[in-house]
């Protein structure tokens, strides 16, 4: 699992992950993903280049949410593909964590 983040908007952060969220990908990731939702109010998580999301994947969404929450911003999920969507959508996520189809409606909701 691969990390890249940028800011696309001031205050609001990117997170593009790229790979699978199984166990290895996110024990792979956790450390940097973790260290880029605090380093910013406000969080994009973009899932577009996310092939599979597994259960501790979603722990560490919902967890990195909650984290934003509780310092007064907001982390939202963006771009998953249809697999995932489904993934996210069955886990039933959304009610945590809202998710986006395009990367410009998740800019536009900051």
């Amino acid at each position: 699992m691969k990390v890249s983040v940028d800011q696309p908007k001031a205050n609001v952060t990117r997170i593009v992950l790229d790979g699978r969220l199984d166990v290895a990908g996110t024990q792979a990731a956790e450390t940097e993903f973790n260290a880029a939702v605090a380093s910013s109010l406000h969080i994009i998580v973009d899932l577009s280049k996310v092939a599979f999301v597994s259960s501790v994947g979603i722990r560490m969404l919902v967890a990195g949410a909650q984290d934003r929450s509780k310092a007064g911003g907001r982390m939202v999920l963006a771009q998953p593909d249809e697999l995932t969507k489904r993934i996210l959508h069955t886990t039933g996520i959304e009610q945590i964590v809202p998710v986006y189809a395009e990367l410009d409606q998740a800019l536009a909701c900051f």
